[in-house]
């Protein structure tokens, strides 16, 4: 990248280990505790009721994991993980980063969201909402300054071509098309 040394190759039993705690870690407070935390607090059960909503719940969640999966299966094969004080050498700007910069954190509410629908629970889409909120609030005041000020123009051009929550559709320039790292 513009100015960088060659960074120091990294192994990728170590980056996976390192990939699957943060996500483990993540998924536990995010995903599991808080949103418990919520149903006992307001009284509400937490028992889950047939019917057609957790089909759209399961599908949702599943589809979110997926992107995940692929997302953290990105971040280490170009030599990183998607934990923010662990990220990879360079700005990845393939796969699904080529039209939307955060698929990840979109997943992250997505989870939420489908916990929320899963358990019919205004408090938990509130919380959905309420991580929304938190996410949207951390990409633009931490994660974004930081990836200006370390890859400069290069992220300046891919900000340019990329939506920030959702993807920009039609072909990208020809000198997108490129698989490089960013």
């Amino acid at each position: 990248m513009s100015g960088d040394s060659e960074p120091r190759k990294r192994s990728t039993t170590s980056l996976v280990v390192r990939s699957v705690l943060g996500a483990l870690w993540f998924s536990l407070w995010f995903f599991v505790a808080f949103p418990a935390l919520i149903l006992f607090a307001l009284g509400e059960s937490g028992a889950l009721q047939p019917g057609f909503h957790l089909w759209l719940a399961g599908a949702l969640i599943a589809i979110a994991n997926a992107v995940l999966i692929a997302e953290i299966v990105a971040f280490v094969r170009w030599g990183g993980t998607h934990v923010p004080l662990d990220p990879p050498p360079s700005l990845i700007a393939t796969g699904l980063y080529r039209r939307v910069r955060n698929p990840m954190y979109a997943s992250y509410v997505a989870i939420a969201l489908g916990e929320a629908i899963a358990y019919r629970s205004w408090a938990l889409f509130g919380y959905s909402l309420a991580l929304a909120a938190l996410v949207h609030g951390y990409v633009i005041r931490v994660e974004e300054p930081a990836l200006r000020r370390r890859f400069g123009e290069d992220y300046e051009r891919y900000t340019a071509r990329s939506g920030r929550w959702f993807p920009r559709l039609g072909e990208p320039a020809a000198a997108d098309r490129s698989s490089t790292r960013g």
